[in-house]
């Protein structure tokens, strides 16, 4: 009897072979789509949370307040580690740190290796966190401060298939020995580095010891481990009042961040590590359920659509003696026949496409057969297939009345039609909700992109010096600097601390202001620039000059930006007034406009530009139109020739720039992506109805014909209840989008305004979708001969 009613199903499929074929496809789409992005959401949300005991180890972050405000830092005090012993509650305590400026060079014989993926870690760093070695273990690291640990991918860069161990890299002037091999860093790790090294390492050169152990500098990251029985609000009070105790500031605080949430927590200043947003991952998992779901009312749309023709079917065979439930199960087994097969086919497509969704998503996803996952996913998309769209469907074909049906009265009731109408409703409800914020999100990136920055970077490229090379003396760095000056591809040079693009290094003050009390502020923001660097950069000024050439009393001298001088409060006519901090006393000799040196989520905050001759390592070259290419030849050739031990690497601050945004515009693909499969399967629930509604309809279209009634006539007929269909949904849709998209600008602190234009051209868009799916079936039963549609009458 099974397969009876097996061969009875696969005969049935293939007889509606276009009907079987589209709800084939949109399973199929559905899941695999629906696939992808589970791995997505998967891997963010498990972010860091495999490393044992992960819900006990926490960040040390500090809070500053000055001005009654809270300014939160990811990093503290090296001299944090001291609080260890002194309370209970704290099992262990280790420390990163990243080195200034990140990127460091490897020597390996005459071979030259640039990273910029490097941290210096305390003792206890690999009993805190989980690693996997490939060569030797963590046993024993930081005994000897000359110790180095690279990542697998990495030694087999510089070693190739030789072994690591034992081998010798030179930084700077200084040996170290390979200790161990480690595995690369999982999908969903926030520690990325591909180097690290003993923290003694750093302490023992020059004076990072003797700078670093101000309690003001907070440039440490911080992780203790705690006892699971203790709260950690109780440690935050005892973290402040020992440091209260050191410090004898009240305006500094410390509070503990879980690890598990370091990678969601975008409210931070001074963090090391990549973000994701969570508000983003349950916005994944949502339209993933709704990809499922309109996957699932496609198929009882184009099922139901479908009954009429199979009425007659069912009347016979019940009338020979078919159970209600034999049918049931028969329309039953069609489902689970056709979900079985688009598992497999998503299956399939999820693996065809993964290498491409990787380079999409910048991560490595992986679907390994010896994993419960991809099965776990198949199992729980055919289940689900199976309950959403298999069940109304069988029971509504194995319900009908037979001697109705073979009266030809087995019409779908009014009541059916409107459930089903309310579904499509909900899916273009849906889809014009995505292509409203497709647009607005693809506005806001183009007002990124497009944004008057208040700097010039068209035509520039940056190559970074490290420090031991800036500390050899000013003769090689001038005359490197005046030779590539003279070439005639180069229009300008400039030296500063950082990138405009992004200008990041902060000190807490106070800060001196004349005839004012102690400023108490962190968030100023420092900048070390040139006499070259506002005519390079294009950078305009408010009021007074730029550092000038031989000038010595400007190596005293501050610039200032309009913030600033607004909330450091300084008195008017600002220029003049005398500015001290950190040691430094000078005057304030200008004022320049504003300009953007950070993501356009933050305003900007004050920044205070200095002139002092070192911890200039960044070198910006702007080329004249046209010659990018002999500008590059030429500061190479003088950079080897100047700095053989030093590769050169370049990048264009326009490439810079797009790479700060890199991961909004690797969400906002993905994004449009997937709201192109959910608008997609909308479109294919809208060919059911409307296959459903020609198919009840067919008589009196073939009546129409005969009557005279024109082509046009009846596909507009057809196609006009779908108008209030589309409109229903579009006013639905409009304030939910607009809701949506108010909090996801909220995150920008410079945005687009929401236009009238943009929800327009969504109804617009979706009502030419809209047309277009009905119209091409409208089209088709207009054209249908009259003849065929009443003989049966």
């Amino acid at each position: 009897m099974m397969t009876g009613q097996l061969k009875r199903s696969i005969r049935s499929l293939w007889h509606q072979r276009l009907y079987s074929l589209l709800n084939l496809s949109g399973l199929a789409i559905g899941m695999a789509a629906a696939m992808l992005i589970t791995l997505w959401v998967q891997n963010e949300l498990r972010f860091d949370r495999y490393h044992p005991q992960a819900s006990n180890i926490w960040r040390v972050e500090t809070n500053h307040l000055p001005r009654n405000a809270t300014i939160r830092y990811a990093g503290s005090p090296l001299k944090t580690t001291a609080f260890q012993q002194k309370i209970p509650g704290i099992l262990s305590m280790t420390q990163l740190k990243e080195p200034d400026p990140r990127r460091v060079v490897l020597h390996h014989g005459t071979e030259l290796y640039s990273e910029d993926k490097v941290a210096f870690v305390g003792p206890g760093w690999f009993n805190m966190f989980d690693y996997s070695f490939v060569e030797g273990s963590a046993a024993g690291f930081g005994d000897r401060p000359n110790d180095i640990i690279l990542t697998e991918s990495l030694a087999r860069k510089i070693f190739g298939e030789q072994p690591a161990i034992g081998s010798v890299l030179r930084i700077d002037s200084i040996d170290f020995s390979v200790y161990a091999v480690l595995c690369d860093p999982r999908t969903e790790s926030s520690f990325r580095q591909r180097v690290l090294l003993p923290l003694e390492a750093y302490l023992r050169e020059g004076d990072h010891r003797k700078n670093d152990a101000s309690w003001n500098y907070c440039r440490y990251t911080s992780f203790v481990k705690l006892h699971p029985d203790v709260r950690p609000g109780e440690i935050e009070i005892q973290l402040d009042q020992e440091l209260f105790a050191a410090t004898q500031d009240s305006t500094f605080h410390m509070q503990l961040g879980p690890l598990t949430g370091i990678h969601f927590d975008q409210n931070i200043k001074g963090d090391l590590f990549e973000k994701g947003s969570l508000q983003m991952v349950w916005t994944f998992a949502l339209i993933g359920l709704l990809i499922l779901g309109m996957a699932a009312i496609n198929y009882i749309s184009l099922t139901t659509a479908r009954a009429q023709t199979r009425a007659r079917e069912v009347g016979i065979r019940k009338l020979v003696g078919a159970s209600k439930t034999s049918l049931f199960g028969q329309f039953l087994q069609e489902t689970i026949l056709l979900a079985g097969l688009a598992g497999i086919i998503s299956i399939i497509l999820v693996h065809s496409a993964l290498p491409w969704f990787n380079t999409l998503a910048d991560n490595h996803f992986e679907l390994e057969w010896t994993s419960p996952l991809p099965w776990l996913l198949l199992g729980s998309g055919v289940v689900c297939a199976v309950l959403l769209s298999g069940i109304y469907p069988a029971l509504l074909m194995a319900g009908f009345k037979p001697m109705m049906v073979l009266r030809g009265e087995g019409h779908i009731s009014g009541k059916r039609s409107v459930f089903r109408q309310g579904l499509v409703v909900f899916q273009f409800a849906v889809s014009v909700a995505l292509i409203i914020c497709t647009i607005i999100v693809g506005q806001q990136r183009s007002y990124i992109q497009n944004k008057d920055m208040g700097y010039d970077r068209a035509q520039i490229f940056t190559f970074e010096m490290a420090p031991n090379f800036l500390d050899t003396g000013a003769s090689n760095l001038e005359a490197f600097e005046q030779t590539l000056r003279q070439s005639t591809a180069v229009e300008g040079l400039s030296r500063a601390s950082e990138s405009p693009i992004h200008i990041e290094r902060k000190r807490f003050g106070p800060f001196k202001l004349d005839g004012l009390p102690l400023v108490e502020t962190s968030n100023v923001t420092q900048l070390n620039a040139d006499i070259h660097f506002g005519q390079l950069f294009d950078i305009q000024m408010a009021e007074g000059r730029w550092f000038e050439p031989g000038n010595k009393s400007d190596f005293h001298n501050v610039i200032l930006n309009e913030t600033a001088a607004r909330q450091l409060g300084l008195p008017q006519p600002w220029l003049g007034q005398h500015f001290g901090f950190d040691g430094f006393d000078g005057n304030v000799i200008g004022l320049i406009r504003d300009f953007h040196f950070l993501p356009l989520y933050e305003s900007i905050p004050p920044l205070v530009i200095f002139n002092e001759y070192d911890w200039r390592g960044y070198f910006f070259v702007k080329t004249r139109p046209g010659q990018s290419k002999q500008a590059l030849e030429t500061t190479e050739r003088l950079w080897k020739q100047w700095y053989p031990e030093q590769p050169f690497e370049y990048s264009f601050l326009d490439e810079n720039f797009n790479r700060m945004y890199r991961a909004e515009q690797r969400t906002a693909i993905l994004f449009n992506l997937f709201a192109g499969i959910a608008i997609f399967l909308s479109c294919l629930g809208l060919l059911g109805l409307a296959t459903f509604m020609a198919v009840q309809r067919t008589k009196e279209i073939g009546i129409r014909k005969v009557l005279g009634a024109s082509i046009w006539g009846i596909t507009t007929l057809l196609t006009r209840d779908f108008l209030k269909l589309i409109l229903i949904a579009f006013l639905l849709a409009a304030p939910v989008a607009y809701w949506i998209m108010a909090q996801w600008l909220g995150g920008f602190a410079y945005r687009i305004e929401m236009r009238w234009w943009m929800f327009g051209l969504s109804g617009l868009l979706a009502l030419i979708l809209a047309c277009s799916t009905v119209g091409f079936q409208s089209v088709r039963a207009a054209l249908a001969d009259p003849v065929k549609s009443l003989r049966s009458e």
